[in-house]
């Protein structure tokens, strides 16, 4: 037994990092593969999906609007589920956009990490996501900087090769001020 999960290991990492073939199943719509099948079933789905999620939190943190704005599909949506102030949903490729850069003015730095990411692989062009944002942000008119913690629940599409977000979620579950910078 244990040599069978030895193999199995293998043969997971070796089509991981992409040293073995794998052949891709179509499951039925909704279907769900317990455990670590979806991953065996896609393995590429997976990272490429993992990349995209990753990817979006390197763009956000170096300010890359145009490559965020791309990772999402033309009528997508991107919401915050918070009260307001900062809640907000934005429909469509255009409305992400215009809500992105204008925040330009309010926050001067950003720095956010996802971890752990769970990915549900649906069928070859289908996915959901959920991951965990850690994020500091610091205000421009008050200096303050501000930590968040939440939870995003993603639905994915495949579209001409290409995972985008079509939908994002993003529901805060910490928020904290962060000491004042000495000098301020």
């Amino acid at each position: 037994m244990r040599r069978h999960t030895i193999a199995s290991a293998t043969a997971l990492f070796l089509s991981l990092i992409g040293c073995a073939g794998s052949p891709q199943k179509t499951l039925p719509s909704g279907a769900h593969l317990p455990g670590t099948a979806n991953i065996e079933t896609y393995p590429v789905e997976h990272l490429a999906v993992r990349a995209l999620i990753e990817r979006f939190s390197d763009a956000a943190n170096h300010a890359d609007w145009k490559a965020t704005e791309e990772m999402f599909t033309e009528d997508a949506v991107w919401e915050v589920q918070a009260p307001p102030p900062m809640g907000w949903t934005f429909e469509g490729r255009d409305a992400i956009r215009a809500g992105m850069t204008g925040n330009l003015d309010r926050v001067e730095l950003r720095v956010q990490t996802v971890s752990p990411t769970a990915i549900q692989v649906q069928g070859p062009e289908r996915a959901t996501a959920r991951s965990t944002l850690d994020e500091v942000l610091r205000f421009k008119d008050t200096g303050k900087d501000v930590r968040i913690v939440g939870t995003y629940s993603d639905q994915l599409v495949k579209q001409e090769g290409q995972w985008k977000f079509a939908r994002r979620t993003f529901i805060p579950r910490f928020e904290e001020p962060l000491p004042t910078r000495s000098g301020n």
